[in-house]
């Protein structure tokens, strides 16, 4: 005879087997941004629900009153067994907040174990302001060079077939050609199943719109990698698919800090909105 509790330790295990689809789903909707009163992100929000709902074996109705926010309906009919009742479930679609406030209260979740790899100089920077002892997950720090060390090594430890995210900010466009690629391949080695989020750079932009900047830099000791093609290529040559990808200069314009019209920014300084960007990978297959 089946009980309450092992009713219910069969939801948790299947609870569990979709955490990853679930939180990747939620941060989806959370990013999307619903504000209450505003109407089109209302609608743009119903419009992403209605084929999750519909994917689910629900049949589905958009409703859009006059003057009121969108109203999904979904029915589900079990199709087998004697039916006692109805059951009705009421949510709503707005994830309130007005529209930015991820600029300062971004997506998080809580927990998970934290590496930081980087220069051993930054990371002496970093701790003597920072320590790690201090942060709120448990974090390590890994001094290494990018140009010269061998990665597997610091990474070998890490190994397995979590669902990692690994974040390289601000290292790409120091590195060859060659080292990003071996870099890549070796996260997709030793992490099969990590999302990779990088900053990257064309070649272009780099010589365009970060020539001052770049030989500042380099005044000051840095060394840039010699870049032949975009970045992206040699990231997606090691096995993986490009799943987004936001504008960094798109971001300051939205943000008030780069004043140039849309109309221009859209056509003419395409370069300069599409040169310099965030990238989000999945491994491929």
């Amino acid at each position: 005879m089946k009980t309450t509790a092992d009713s219910l330790r069969l939801v948790y295990r299947y609870l569990e087997g979709r955490r990853d689809a679930m939180q990747a789903l939620l941060r989806e909707l959370v990013v999307l941004e619903s504000p209450s009163h505003d109407l089109p992100a209302l609608e743009r929000m119903a419009r992403r629900l209605l084929p999750e709902w519909r994917s689910r074996g629900t049949r589905v109705t958009l409703r859009q009153p006059r003057q009121a926010g969108p109203i999904l309906r979904a029915e589900l009919d079990p199709g087998r067994g004697r039916i006692r009742g109805q059951l009705l479930i009421l949510g709503h679609l707005d994830t309130v907040y007005e529209m930015g406030t991820l600029q300062h209260m971004p997506f998080r979740l809580q927990g998970g174990r934290w590496w930081e790899i980087d220069d051993p100089q930054l990371l002496a920077f970093k701790e003597e302001r920072l320590p790690a002892g201090t942060a709120p997950n448990p974090l390590i720090r890994v001094p290494v060079s990018f140009e010269t060390d061998t990665l597997a090594p610091h990474l070998a430890p890490l190994a397995g077939d979590d669902r990692a995210l690994v974040v390289l900010e601000g290292v790409t466009m120091y590195l060859s050609d060659d080292a990003l690629g071996e870099l890549a391949s070796t996260v997709r080695t030793v992490l099969p199943r990590a999302t990779l989020v990088c900053d990257l750079m064309s070649p272009a932009f780099g010589r365009t719109f970060s020539r001052s900047l770049r030989r500042e830099l380099t005044r000051l000791g840095a060394r840039f990698g010699s870049r032949r093609r975009h970045p992206r290529h040699l990231i997606e040559g090691a096995g993986y698919v490009a799943r987004e990808r936001h504008s960094i200069p798109g971001r300051a314009r939205e943000a008030g800090t780069l004043p140039i019209p849309g109309w221009i920014f859209h056509t003419l300084l395409r370069g300069l909105r599409d040169g310099y960007a965030v990238w989000v990978f999945e491994p491929a297959g």
